[in-house]
């Protein structure tokens, strides 16, 4: 008797810790919505950059409060994943969206790219806190990355 006791805990500890590791490395339908405003934002940033536009300054101007937010909402993210040091792991995450915005910019001549991204900075220059946010939302479709089972 004892040893089925003993096989039932072990295997619902078992269980737990398994559920714990999954849901350490799930998103959140919040973490979801933070990475796109915050892809939003970083892909806004090199195109404002590469067509020397001041639709991105004028942006942040408008929704710092909203950036922040979300950039809490994925240190957080990389905090129950389980990062050394969230912040550094955001950042470098970040780091890493710049990069791979500005490798796609680099391909293509700055006039083509910025034609072509005519839309996105007409966008960014309409959205204020609730329409960034609504973006976000309606962005955070998503199917790519485990959703929390909490």
């Amino acid at each position: 008797m004892k040893k089925v006791v003993l096989a039932a805990a072990l295997l619902a500890a078992a269980s737990v810790a398994t559920a714990s590791a999954a849901d350490r490395n799930c998103y959140s339908p919040a973490d979801i919505e933070a990475e796109q405003a915050l892809l939003f934002q970083t892909n806004l940033m090199v195109i404002s950059s590469a067509c020397r536009d001041t639709v991105y300054g004028e942006f942040r101007a408008r929704n710092t409060a909203a950036i922040l937010r979300y950039q809490s909402e994925m240190i957080d993210h990389f905090r129950r994943t389980g990062a050394r040091n969230p912040k550094s792991a955001f950042d470098a995450w970040q780091t890493s969206l710049a990069n791979e915005a500005a490798r796609k910019q680099a391909i293509i001549p700055t006039g083509q790219f910025c034609q072509q991204s005519t839309e996105m900075l007409k966008l960014a220059s309409t959205l204020d806190t609730k329409a960034f946010h609504d973006y976000a939302v309606a962005h955070a479709v998503d199917g790519v990355h485990p959703r929390c089972s909490k």
